[in-house]
């Protein structure tokens, strides 16, 4: 009997060891290909924790990219959640250390226009930190420095 349970042992390890492997081996590039054209302007607030920060996305289609631009990465998706449960990871201090950066806000004025705002921080955890106590959502990845 015990040596049954050495075999099964064995071969749990054995499939524990290919699965490592296989993972290490893992070519994540490219492997998602997103072909929708997303609006920056359609509002429907996605909400979600991401590295334990809670980032808000302008609309599904652009939370729908961002996951498919991880999946190029290897990185695990987000998974979207309420709006309460992602603000209790809204950064409550920010230190003043790293680049300034400028984040895009994308938004339609009350004529119907659309129109972007760029607005300057500190650092990304300024910028989220806005982000999230505001219910404002960034697009694209901020630039480093001031905006202009």
């Amino acid at each position: 009997m015990n040596s049954i349970f050495k075999f099964l042992f064995l071969i749990v390890l054995l499939g524990v060891g290919l699965q490592l492997g296989n993972a290490q081996e893992r070519d994540c590039s490219n492997s998602c290909i997103f072909t929708a054209k997303c609006s920056p302007y359609y509002k429907d607030l996605v909400w979600a924790v991401v590295n334990c920060v809670c980032r808000v996305f302008q609309n599904g289609c652009l939370f729908a990219h961002e996951n498919c631009m991880r999946a190029n990465q290897c990185l695990p998706p987000m998974i979207a959640t309420s709006q309460e449960k992602c603000k209790e990871y809204c950064p409550k201090r920010c230190t003043r250390e790293g680049p300034a950066v400028c984040g895009r806000f994308p938004y339609i004025d009350s004529d119907g226009v659309n129109r972007e705002r760029y607005l300057s921080f500190g650092n990304r955890c300024m910028l989220n930190q806005y982000a999230c106590e505001n219910a404002v959502a960034y697009v694209e990845e901020p630039t480093i420095g001031a905006c202009p």
